[in-house]
């Protein structure tokens, strides 16, 4: 009898002994659940490993730039452009205090990213990074953003639902002025007292939200002011009055001539922050354009 008691045995005669079947179930389902919460955990792990692999960080050098990330991939971005901290740019505050980088050979070589996009014109300097360089493509039409978009969600390897609700806004404009009885002209000055005429993306903008460009030479100028006030729009459109920046070339807020034929007609300011390039924001800046138009007598 001793020796089984000390071999951690008990003796022969001895009956082994039994639990209630309830607890055998509560250790099994125990086991099981503990298990199974062992799995998920392996396996979030795993997915998180998998996910920071495929999705690189990136980095902007323009405010063009800067306006597509922050609406496709905000979480992916490791630095802005140098004007992220304007007036004019969309970033939220915390996002402000994001690095700054911008198109000089030794900023971009400090750039901490694995990618980073160009603005227009920019990336000379992109065959000695060690960075992957990425070149939005320019443009000035909506056909543009979606073919950015695709640029950037392909590099860094997501899916943005967002470019899916910009095609739909962008049909919901098309049909809306297709339903127009009546296109209002429109004239567009920006702070210099600059106008923009056929080819441009505020012309793109006109035209979707269903009015007619009055100025009807092709691109960007800046016409005197008894040019400007020669023209007989339905509606006035302004940029870049309440966010732009201050030069000597203020025409349009300066000239009383000017401010006094703004004041005479109807007119909405747009945010200049909406349309540095044709980004994003120019569907919602031709949203407002839209509302505008509905409300003109």
């Amino acid at each position: 009898m001793r020796h089984f008691l000390f071999a951690g045995c008990r003796p022969p005669t001895q009956p082994a002994p039994t639990f209630p079947k309830k607890m055998l179930q509560h250790r099994v389902k125990l086991f099981q659940r503990k298990s199974a919460e062992l799995t998920i955990i392996l396996l979030l792990s795993l997915t998180s490993t998998a996910q920071a692999a495929d999705t690189p960080t990136i980095a902007s050098t323009s405010l063009c730039g800067d306006s597509y990330l922050l609406a496709l991939a905000p979480n992916h971005i490791s630095a802005l452009s140098w004007q992220s901290r304007t007036p004019l740019s969309r970033a939220r505050e915390r996002q402000r205090d994001l690095p700054q980088i911008w198109d000089d050979p030794e900023i971009l070589m400090k750039a901490k990213a694995d990618i980073i996009l160009f603005g227009s014109g920019e990336g000379q300097y992109s065959s000695k990074l060690k960075a992957r360089p990425l070149k939005l493509i320019w443009g000035e039409d909506f056909s543009n953003i979606q073919t950015n978009a695709q640029l950037i969600t392909d590099a860094l390897n997501i899916r943005s639902d967002i470019s899916e609700d910009w095609a739909k806004r962008i049909e919901a404009l098309n049909i809306h002025a297709e339903a127009r009885h009546k296109k209002p002209k429109i004239l567009y000055l920006s702070r210099s007292g600059g106008s923009a005429g056929t080819g441009t993306l505020v012309d793109a903008a006109i035209t979707a939200a269903g009015g007619i460009n009055a100025v009807e030479t092709t691109g960007w100028f800046t016409p005197d002011p008894e040019h400007i006030v020669a023209y007989k729009p339905d509606l006035i459109i302004t940029s870049y009055f309440k966010n732009g920046y201050e030069s000597v070339q203020s025409t349009a807020v300066r000239n009383k001539v000017v401010q006094r034929y703004i004041a005479a007609h109807p007119n909405i300011e747009i945010d200049g922050k909406l349309w540095p390039c044709a980004g994003p924001g120019l569907i919602e800046a031709a949203e407002r354009i839209s509302a505008a138009i509905d409300k003109l007598p």
